[in-house]
């Protein structure tokens, strides 16, 4: 609630009660002795009249907040919808990132750590793979 109208909608709310509070203190200050019952009740109707603006800056205030929340669930949805890997089989991919991560290590511990190229090797066998760093596991293109 950092924009500039909601932060004037909360002083001028502020205001009222402030002035509110004041107009209570002055009719408990004099008493009932000292003021007649038109003064008494032009007091009163100006109390009430400060008091339903409250309610409605409050509930003005009410209805920015729920849309400022709102706001912050959808992004936050969104962050996290964008930075989760996404599993194609055989290992985990997070979207635009060209360098697979280690399913081992995200499915075990949550841990994303990126694979290595393993290079050919024909005298051992093995062709090119990609390798964990972390946990030493290798996966083969399918």
């Amino acid at each position: 609630m950092s924009d500039p109208a909601s932060l004037a909608a909360i002083s001028s709310t502020l205001e009222l009660v402030n002035k509110s509070v004041d107009l209570v203190r002055n009719l408990r200050k004099k008493g009932d002795d000292e003021l007649n019952a038109a003064e008494m009740r032009n007091t009163l109707i100006d109390l009430l009249d400060d008091l339903v603006e409250v309610k409605s800056e409050f509930i003005s205030l009410k209805a920015v907040l729920l849309n400022k929340e709102e706001e912050i669930q959808s992004l936050k949805a969104k962050l996290e919808g964008k930075n989760k890997p996404i599993f194609d089989g055989n290992i985990y991919w997070l979207e635009g990132d060209e360098t697979p991560f280690c399913t081992k290590c995200y499915e075990k511990n949550s841990l994303v750590f990126h694979l290595s190229v393993a290079k050919a090797n024909p005298s051992w066998g093995t062709s090119e793979h990609w390798y964990c760093r972390n946990c030493e596991a290798s996966y083969y293109p399918k």
